[in-house]
């Protein structure tokens, strides 16, 4: 495989996909709404291309003389103005078949699809089941598709770890919810390890995986591993109900144009633990992997 692209590579975890691609001499395109945010990849050798999941021209164009494809999106944020109004999962469910349609019109087989732990069909979460039937749907095209689920990712830029690290430095965090339900950790560089491990490898090819590192904490725990390396004192905690942001999200989602019950379908994710399996990857892709302490350490360094 020689040809890679990237759908999503403006994000932050399709970035460093695309990244370790370049540093490991594929030749990458990189596919995102908005190219300009990808100067970094561009000076680095990456083709920049203009596209969008839900226009089906321009993902046959980009799948042009491809080997393979990564799939790293989510549609919470956000979407196209002709897509306004519409739910978050159909958005993604339609966007999906396109990017099928596209593989099988440009001969592309091999498909590598990012989640994250939790997907079931009976999860509390729309976005769970509705990344679940996106995982099946994949599952189901007849290309080579593997899905990996990671928990909570460990990353300098990452959103999610961004806002926990922040929170971290602060004597009094704020916290959506009781902060009580347990998320295992990946650090990024070990979670790209895995994304890039199974590429080549035949065996993965219809298997969906969940990966993560040995620790699972609650988000309180995180803050506070982040607190200690900031050599900080642990912050008090101000917990946000669930009720209270569930009532809102409706006028949250109207003010900020997200995608309809994205909002909602965030908060929801929040109300399970995120643990998984991660013994199937292990023996496939053996590697020590960074505790979620060295993780944070190794994240906060860079910023």
């Amino acid at each position: 495989m020689k040809t890679i692209l990237v759908i999503g590579a403006s994000g932050f975890i399709g970035g460093h996909i695309a990244q370790q691609l370049l540093t490991d001499r594929y030749t990458v395109r990189c596919l995102a709404r908005k190219p300009l945010k990808m100067n970094k990849l561009a000076e680095a050798g990456g083709q920049l291309v203009l596209g969008d999941i839900t226009d089906p021209v321009s993902l046959q164009e980009a799948m042009t003389g491809v080997d393979a494809v990564y799939i790293s999106i989510q549609t919470l944020v956000p979407q196209r103005a002709d897509t306004l109004g519409q739910d978050f999962m159909t958005i993604e469910l339609n966007g999906l078949q396109n990017i099928i349609d596209a593989c099988r019109l440009n001969q592309v087989r091999r498909v590598i699809y990012i989640t994250f732990l939790g997907t079931d069909p009976d999860s509390l979460s729309a976005w769970g089941r509705g990344r679940w039937q996106a995982e099946q749907l994949l599952l189901t095209s007849g290309l080579d598709v593997t899905v990996i689920r990671p928990g909570m990712v460990v990353g300098a830029g990452g959103q999610g770890f961004d806002m926990l690290a922040s929170n971290g430095g602060r004597w009094l965090a704020v916290v959506i919810g009781s902060g009580q339900k347990y998320f295992r950790c990946i650090a990024i560089d070990d979670l790209i390890y895995y994304l890039l491990g199974v590429l080549t490898d035949l065996s993965t090819y219809g298997q969906a995986y969940d990966v993560g590192n040995d620790d699972v904490l609650t988000m309180n725990q995180m803050i506070d591993v982040a607190a200690d390396v900031l050599k900080r004192p642990h912050p008090a905690k101000l917990h946000i109900p669930m009720g209270l942001l569930s009532a809102a999200a409706p006028l949250i989602e109207r003010f900020s144009k997200a995608s309809k019950g994205g909002i909602q379908g965030m908060l929801d994710g929040m109300k399970s633990d995120m643990v998984g399996q991660v013994e199937p990857i292990r023996a496939i892709l053996p590697r020590p992997l960074l505790t979620n302490r060295q993780a944070v350490e190794r994240a906060l360094q860079k910023n």
